[in-house]
């Protein structure tokens, strides 16, 4: 080609008119035109492809259990960044039940949550006459997230509570720590786990939190903008918490050889208050796992496990998937004996694995002055009372029937009334 041509074409080239970059919709366009919910579906659709994936747990069962699990987490997801978004009006979401199970509840609490922010105060009053014990604190956010900041920390003893139960606690940034809860800047919510040991009585507390510092006099009225960001925000909360959870899971089982127990310890992102061990077992249908332990000076501590990939607590209401201090039975010698196995042992302290050959197994000692570490070890399901005291008293099937009754009147009455 000959130069001339060549400067000719650069010209043209030069005066051709520049194609612009298609514009980005804005938040409050994506949510007018729809973009905005066709994203967070793709989104939610990407996450399902993830558990599909050889990260996951991958049996029939655990394929249901994990599609489960992940529309329970959105139904969560979308509840906590949709409906209780607004910091300036306050109010208790129940963030762990019977059906919503993240993060390995604990099947003896029940977990309510509600948005606050760090410069403004609020004022927590409640009733707990009617549990065992809580934990009042306030977080920067879900560890899912990366934010793990807790403050305050609160118990019953830490509380000024009357006769009948009621309490009053003001939350905020200039309040003062001995009598209430300070709050970091980056405060985004406030947290409460009411305890409950004896299943047979104790009911759930009611508690009411409002903003007392200066702030509007109505919430403001949803926009496409808001409610893109959220829906954005819901999306992101599932995004992270899949994954998350079975890489937790993965992690905390890594160093614990199987069918044993590691020493208690402190979690970043949990309460000061709680002293966290555990493991993972693996049992064919003819064995069991002995757990023994010296009971724990403590004024609760549990035992339980759960299913993995979910970190989800199995059936509790219909099966006796975990024990606490008011329904384990210590020997004679302070030592608690407890059964994990695929079938009835016929002993009061028997954890049912609830079909599955295998999960992750974790306690908590709660205000405890002790930390004993639990040892573990495979017995012959046909044999565990060869590995028990002779005093260990039979357990029938109606005690086990009226064992379960208990707990589902109890599961209903706390969550369902």
């Amino acid at each position: 080609m000959s130069f001339a041509r060549i400067a000719v074409l650069t010209l043209l080239i030069a005066a051709a008119p520049t194609v612009a970059a298609p514009k980005e919709a804005t938040p409050s366009e994506a949510l007018m035109s729809g973009e905005a919910w066709a994203q967070f579906c793709d989104r939610m659709k990407r996450v399902g492809e993830t558990i599909l994936s050889d990260d996951f747990p991958g049996s029939a069962q655990d394929r249901a259990e994990g599609f489960r699990h992940l529309a329970r987490t959105l139904g969560m997801a979308l509840q906590w960044e949709i409906d209780f978004a607004d910091p300036d009006f306050p109010a208790f979401y129940r963030h762990d039940d019977d059906v919503t199970k993240w993060g390995g509840p604990n099947v003896d609490n029940t977990y309510i949550r509600a948005r606050i922010r760090g410069d403004a105060t609020y004022k927590l009053s409640g009733d707990i006459s009617t549990i065992h014990d809580l934990i009042v604190a306030t977080r920067n956010g879900d560890m899912h997230l990366g934010k793990t900041g807790v403050a305050g920390d609160f118990d019953s003893s830490q509380l000024q509570v009357d006769e009948e139960g009621r309490f009053e606690l003001l939350v905020g940034p200039d309040v003062d720590p001995k009598t209430g809860i300070r709050t970091p800047p980056d405060t985004e919510q406030l947290s409460i786990r009411q305890y409950y040991t004896d299943w047979g009585s104790q009911s759930p507390g009611s508690f009411h939190v409002e903003r007392v510092s200066e702030g509007p006099l109505y919430p403001a009225d949803l926009t496409p903008a808001e409610m893109a960001r959220r829906l954005d925000a819901a999306a992101r909360w599932v995004e992270a918490s899949i994954p998350m959870w079975n890489d937790f899971m993965k992690r905390s089982t890594a160093d614990t050889a199987v069918n044993t127990l590691s020493a208690p310890r402190s979690v970043p992102g949990g309460s000061s208050d709680i002293a966290y061990g555990g493991g993972h077992f693996s049992l064919e249908d003819d064995q069991a796992l002995l757990i023994e332990m010296a009971a724990p000076d403590a004024r609760y501590w549990s035992i339980q496990w759960y299913t993995f990939g979910w970190f989800e607590s199995p059936d509790f209401a219909n099966r006796q998937t975990s024990l606490n201090n008011a329904q384990a039975r210590s020997d004679s010698d302070g030592m608690l004996r407890i059964v994990l196995s695929g079938s009835d042992p016929g002993v009061q302290n028997w954890i049912d694995t609830a079909g599955h050959r295998s999960g992750q197994i974790s306690y908590r000692w709660i205000w405890t002055k002790t930390r004993p570490t639990p040892m573990a070890r495979v017995v012959p399901l046909a044999e565990v009372r060869k590995h028990l005291p002779k005093e260990t008293p039979v357990f029938g099937p109606e005690d086990r029937r009226e064992q379960i009754e208990v707990r589902r009147t109890h599961i209903e009455r706390r969550f369902r009334r």
